[in-house]
C-alpha cells in the first residue's frame, strides 16, 4: 500500500522546501508514527494534506514523544518478561552475585523478541514500578533516603541517583525523554534497574523478609499471558491476520471513534464529516456495543459484585446504569479493561470527555453532558477497580491503576487540581535539592535527637519517650514541655504532659523518624536507623529533608482532623486543604465549597486549624505577615503535597 511519502505530492513539497523528510527514517518507522502524527493533525496518508514545515516538525516532535512512551510501556506477556528480568537482577544484586546481575543486563536485546523483553521495555517497567512504590502510602515512607548502590559503570550509578530523586516525586516515567537525551539508553537501563534493586533491598530489610519473598510480593508474575512464538518479527510489530484490526489497535484508544450516542467529541466530528449519515447506523452501532457488553462474562461478574456490595439497590438503580455506561465506553474504544494496563487506555478516553466538558462549560452555563459522562464513568470505574481488587487472585496488580484513576479525578476537581498545579509549579532544581537545609528547626532537631539517643536509649513499653525524658527530648525541637504524673495542662508557654503523645511536635516527629528509618525501635529501646548517618552530620540536603518535613506536616494536619468530633473525614479534610491552597496561591485559589460541617464542628475545626497553622509558623514552615500567611518557596511543594495526601482519604 503506497503512502503519502511515496507520492509525488510529498516529493514536490520536499523539493520546494516546505518539509524535509528524514532520509534515515524508513516507511516502517513512518507507519509506526502515522497514528501519533494524525493525533497532532498531520495525516501523512492524505494526498490533500495541507501543513507547513513548522507544523510538521512540531507534530513530529510530539508524535515521537508519544511513540517513545508506548515503546517503553510493555504490556501482556512482555510486561511479565520484563518483570522477570527485574526480579532476577534484584535478587542477584541483593545476594552479591554481580556477575549474574550483569548477565541479566547483557541478555536484553535492543528490540523485543518472542521470549525476551527489550532494553526499552525493561527500562519502562522499572520506571513504572519506582513511581508506584515511592508514592505508595505503605512503601513510600520506608524508602526515604534510599541510596544508589555501587556499580562498575559510574554513569549508570549517577543516573540511578537521579532516578531515585525523581521517584520520591513520582516523576520517573515523566522524565523518561530527558533521561534518555542526557544519558543514552544503556545508563538509563542500568540506572533504573539499580534503583529497583535498591528499593527491593530496602523494603525487604524494612519488612524483615528475604529479597526473593519481596519480589514475589511486589513483582508477581501470575496473571500475565505466556509469550507466543511468532509474535514479534523484523518490524517489531505484533502480527495479526486482519490488517484493519491491527491499524485500529495501533492507535491510542482515545483516537477511536466513540458512538455518537455516548455524547463524546466524535459525535460532532462525525456530523461535520458526514452530515447526511443515516441515523439508523448510529442505532445499529449502539445495539452492537450493548449486545457485546451484555454477553461479557466480566460484565456479569461485575454486576453480581455490585448487587452483593450494594444490597439496598434494585436493577434500575443508577449504580448499574453507570456500570453499563462504563463498559459501553470500554467496548466502543477497544480498551481492554480485563487487564490493569487497559485502564490507561480507558482513562485516555474518559479524560477526553472531561476536556470536552470544560470547553462546553466555557460556552454555556451549567454542567455539560460530557462532564456528566466523565464523572459518572469515574464513579463506575472506582467500583470496577474495587471489584477487581476484591476478586482478583493478585489484587495488588490493580493498585497502580486505581491510583491513576484517582489522579484523573483530581485533575478535574478544582481544589485537588489547584494543589497538583502547586506541586508541579514549585519543583526545585537539582542544584536546589542538593543544598543543605540545616537552618530548619525540625532538621536540626533530628540531629540533636540522634546525638541524645547515642547507641540506644530506653523507652516506654509503647515505644514512646519516657515521662522523665520528655523535657529533654522536646527541647531538641525547641519545644518547652515537662513530664508530669497528673494535671496535664498548657501554662505560661509550657506543655505539662503526662506522656509524650501529649507533646504534638515530638509525637509527630517521633513517628516520622521511624518511617524514614532515621530511628529504629526494637522492644523498649530506640537506636539510630539505617538513614541516621546523613542526619547526624547536621547538613542534610533539601532532597533528603523535605520529604521528612512534608510527612511531619501531614501528620499534624491529620491530627487536626482526628480531633474534630464526628466520623465524617471528608469535610474537615477539604476545609484544611482549601485553607492551604489559599495560603499557597491566594490569587488563584478555587472558590470555597459549600460544606455541611455544622456550627459546633466548624468552630472546633477553625480553632484547631488556627492553632496548627500558628505552630507551623513558629517552626518556620509558614511565614506570617500581618493577618496573612505565606509559604517560603522551598516548602511550597511539600505543603501542597501534604494537602493532597489529606484529600486522598483517611489513612488505614
Amino acid at each position: 500500500m503506497s503512502t503519502f511519502f511515496d507520492g509525488p505530492e510529498f516529493h514536490g513539497m520536499a523539493a520546494g522546501g516546505k518539509i524535509s523528510h528524514n532520509p534515515g527514517m524508513g516507511d516502517g518507522m513512518m507507519r509506526e508514527l502515522a497514528p501519533f502524527l494524525k493525533a497532532e493533525g498531520i495525516d501523512v496518508d492524505d494526498p490533500n494534506a495541507d501543513f507547513t514545515e513548522a507544523e510538521f516538525h512540531a507534530a513530529m516532535e510530539k508524535a515521537q514523544e508519544e511513540y517513545n512512551r508506548r515503546l517503553f510501556t510493555p504490556v501482556g506477556a512482555h510486561r511479565g518478561l520484563a518483570l522477570g528480568k527485574l526480579r532476577s537482577f534484584s535478587v542477584a544484586f541483593a545476594e552479591g552475585d554481580i556477575k549474574t546481575a550483569e548477565a541479566v543486563v547483557a541478555s536484553l536485546p535492543s528490540d523485543p523478541q518472542d521470549f525476551n523483553p527489550s532494553v526499552a521495555q525493561v527500562t519502562g517497567a522499572a520506571m513504572d514500578l519506582l513511581d508506584e512504590w515511592f508514592t505508595d502510602d505503605v512503601h513510600g515512607p520506608k524508602l526515604g533516603g534510599v541510596m544508589a548502590p555501587k556499580w562498575s559503570a559510574k554513569k549508570s550509578r549517577a543516573v540511578a541517583r537521579d532516578i531515585l530523586a525523581l521517584a520520591h516525586k513520582g516523576r520517573v516515567v515523566d522524565s523518561l525523554d530527558r533521561l534518555i537525551a542526557s544519558n543514552s539508553g544503556r545508563p538509563v537501563l542500568e540506572g533504573s534497574m539499580l534503583a529497583v534493586a535498591a528499593a527491593v533491598a530496602r523494603l525487604a530489610k524494612r519488612n524483615k523478609v528475604s529479597e526473593q519473598q519481596f519480589v514475589d510480593e511486589l513483582m508477581p508474575l501470575d496473571g500475565y499471558p505466556e509469550p507466543v512464538a511468532g509474535t514479534y518479527g523484523s518490524t517489531d510489530r505484533v502480527f495479526q491476520d486482519d490488517q484493519d484490526d491491527q491499524d485500529v489497535q495501533d492507535g491510542p484508544a482515545a483516537e477511536q471513534d466513540l458512538p455518537e450516542w455516548l455524547g463524546g467529541s466524535s459525535a460532532e466530528a462525525s456530523a461535520q464529516a458526514n452530515p447526511h449519515a443515516d441515523p439508523q447506523s448510529v442505532d445499529e452501532r449502539m445495539d452492537a456495543v450493548e449486545k457485546t457488553v451484555y454477553e461479557m462474562p466480566l460484565y456479569q461478574r461485575f454486576r453480581d459484585w455490585l448487587a452483593e456490595t450494594y444490597d439496598d439497590v434494585d436493577e434500575d438503580s443508577e449504580v448499574f446504569d453507570i456500570a453499563h455506561l462504563l463498559f459501553c465506553i470500554a467496548v466502543s474504544s477497544r480498551a481492554d479493561i480485563d487487564e490493569p494496563e487497559g485502564i490507561d487506555d480507558l482513562l485516555d478516553v474518559l479524560e477526553s470527555f472531561a476536556v470536552d466538558g470544560q470547553e462546553e462549560a466555557e460556552k454555556t452555563d451549567g454542567e455539560s453532558p460530557s462532564t456528566v459522562i466523565f464523572l459518572d464513568s469515574l464513579e463506575a470505574l472506582d467500583n470496577y477497580l474495587r471489584f477487581r481488587m476484591d476478586t482478583d487472585e493478585n489484587p495488588e496488580r490493580w493498585n497502580a491503576a486505581r491510583a491513576r484513576a484517582e489522579a484523573a479525578s483530581m485533575r478535574t476537581d478544582p481544589l485537588p487540581s489547584a494543589l497538583m498545579a502547586a506541586v508541579e509549579a514549585n519543583a526545585l532544581s537539582e542544584e536546589q535539592l542538593a543544598q543543605p537545609l540545616s537552618d530548619n528547626r525540625l532538621v536540626s532537631g533530628v540531629a540533636s535527637i540522634l546525638e541524645w539517643i547515642g547507641d540506644s536509649r530506653p523507652l516506654t513499653g509503647t515505644g514512646r519517650v519516657k515521662r522523665a525524658d520528655i523535657a529533654e527530648a522536646a527541647e531538641k525541637f525547641g519545644i518547652d514541655a515537662v513530664g508530669v504524673a497528673s494535671n496535664a495542662r498548657y501554662e505560661d508557654g509550657v506543655n505539662y504532659a503526662r506522656s509524650a503523645d501529649e507533646v504534638p511536635v515530638l509525637e509527630a516527629m517521633w513517628a516520622v523518624m521511624q518511617s524514614a528509618e532515621i530511628t529504629e525501635i526494637t522492644g523498649t529501646k530506640v537506636r539510630p536507623g539505617s538513614a541516621a548517618d546523613e542526619w547526624k552530620k547536621g547538613e542534610v540536603s533539601a532532597d533528603t529533608a523535605l520529604p521528612v518535613i512534608g510527612a511531619f506536616i501531614y501528620e499534624r494536619l491529620l491530627d487536626v482532623i482526628n480531633l474534630v468530633p464526628g466520623e465524617d473525614y471528608g469535610a474537615p479534610a477539604i476545609t484544611i486543604a482549601q485553607r492551604l491552597i489559599e495560603i499557597l496561591t491566594p490569587d488563584s485559589a478555587p472558590e470555597r465549597p459549600d460544606l455541611d460541617l455544622g456550627e459546633v464542628r466548624a468552630e472546633r475545626l477553625s480553632t484547631l486549624l488556627a492553632d496548627e497553622l500558628q505552630e507551623l509558623t513558629e517552626l518556620g514552615l509558614l511565614t506570617a505577615g500581618g493577618d496573612t500567611l505565606s509559604v517560603e518557596p522551598v516548602y511550597k511543594r511539600i505543603v501542597a503535597g501534604a494537602a493532597l495526601m489529606l484529600l486522598s482519604g483517611p489513612r488505614s
